[in-house]
């Protein structure tokens, strides 16, 4: 199993916007092969922070969920309304 993290940083005008892109990439990619979970928060003391925790069966998953049409397209999108780039994380579970 694979975990990954995407934190994007969000410009507080543009939050409506992200999360209408954000709720389709989650919908969309909740049913893709290999994805075992997709989930968003929202950082309780920083209102533009967001974080996707993301659980794959495997790394090939997970490297198709980056070549999807929805990814190629929504996460474009998203890039727009940040107010700095998103920081993304890949871990393998060691326990």
């Amino acid at each position: 199993m694979i975990t990954s993290t995407a934190r994007d940083y969000i410009r507080e005008d543009c939050l409506d916007e992200y999360y209408k892109l954000i709720f389709e990439l989650i919908d969309c990619t909740r049913e893709e092969t290999g994805n075992i979970s997709y989930t968003l928060y929202a950082d309780s003391e920083n209102r533009g922070e967001h974080v996707l925790i993301e659980e794959w069966e495997d790394k090939e998953s997970l490297e198709a969920h980056f070549k999807t049409p929805h990814f190629t397209t929504i996460v474009p999108k998203i890039q727009k309304l940040q107010s700095k780039p998103s920081v993304v994380n890949v871990y393998k579970k060691v326990k």
